[in-house]
């Protein structure tokens, strides 16, 4: 199973300067935040703002009186070829105020329109709702109680009590994901609840103190019974829902016998590179085009031609 390592086209590879020194440059981000050149992201309850399958976007003059009654500050997310662009969450307003921010834009669940976005929009929108959420749920210390206030233009937020003072940042849950393989097939499965006869690949977060080949051959084991070994990095995603970092990976067994052990999949199965090249004729479908999962599996099945 050696091969190219997987290059994952949504989510990630952003076409823009990050910038984060600029991010403890209090004055340049005011400078930035008065510019209408500077463009907002805007964020409501989760969604995001698209338009005709593109992101849509508002400059800082008009979008000013948002700025000034959103719930948090601004997040500077960084630089494009002629814009700071920022992250506002706007989800204090209600849905009758948001007709006529963009003309023809309406805020959509970003899992629903992603596969239609240019890479480097889809990238942009999901920085933007991840900023929103981490900042949504650390708007109060968690070790004393008390309300944070925003740092580093957004990406720290700071206990506002003297005598605690703990540094908040976004944080990443790691998770992992695998092919296994079989002597010439791979091991698909379905949860509980997935609709329309959706297979995937076994995947689950790892744990405290655990690398993540470990976490690969704990969660297969768990999930299926096998033992797997042979355990090879393919690439990582980043996966914003809600903020996930999907680390993939290939890796094999010598006993394919299924034991499903942990009440999560309601089936698992053996697929061979023909079958999977026609999953409708076999009455099952595979994960969506922007994930790691599919990447995964459809490197798999391209290693056999």
């Amino acid at each position: 199973m050696e091969d190219r390592p997987t290059d994952h086209a949504h989510y990630s590879g952003t076409a823009f300067d990050r910038a984060g020194e600029r991010r403890r440059d209090d004055a340049w981000i005011a400078t930035r935040l008065g510019d209408p050149e500077s463009r907002l992201v805007p964020v409501w309850r989760g969604r995001s703002l698209v338009r005709g399958g593109e992101a849509a976007f508002l400059d800082t003059r008009t979008g000013w009186h948002l700025i000034e009654g959103a719930p948090t500050e601004p997040i500077f997310l960084g630089i494009d070829e002629r814009h700071a662009l920022f992250a506002l969450d706007v989800s204090h307003l209600e849905e009758d105020d948001l007709a006529d921010l963009v003309p023809g834009a309406a805020f959509t669940e970003l899992y629903g329109v992603a596969t239609q976005l240019m890479r480097r929009e889809a990238s942009l929108l999901s920085h933007a709702a991840w900023m929103i959420h981490w900042t949504r749920r650390h708007r109060f210390c968690g070790a004393c109680g008390h309300a944070t206030r925003a740092a580093d233009a957004g990406h720290m937020r700071r206990c506002t009590n003297p005598d605690c003072g703990v540094m908040h940042f976004p944080r990443t849950d790691p998770a992992v994901i695998v092919v296994v393989e079989h002597e010439g097939r791979c091991l698909l499965a379905r949860q509980k609840g997935w609709p329309d006869q959706l297979h995937s690949c076994l995947a689950g977060f790892v744990e405290p103190g655990e690398s993540a080949e470990e976490a690969v051959a704990r969660e297969v084991k768990e999930e299926s019974g096998i033992t797997v070994h042979a355990v090879t990095a393919r690439g990582s995603q980043p996966w914003p829902y809600p903020c996930s970092l999907m680390l993939g990976f290939w890796a094999q067994t010598d006993d394919p016998a299924l034991h499903l052990g942990d009440d999560e999949l309601a089936e698992a199965h053996w697929f061979s590179r023909a079958q999977l090249a026609d999953p409708e004729a076999l009455g099952i479908r595979l994960p969506r085009h922007d994930s790691i999962a599919r990447r995964l599996i459809d490197d798999w099945i391209a290693l056999g031609d």
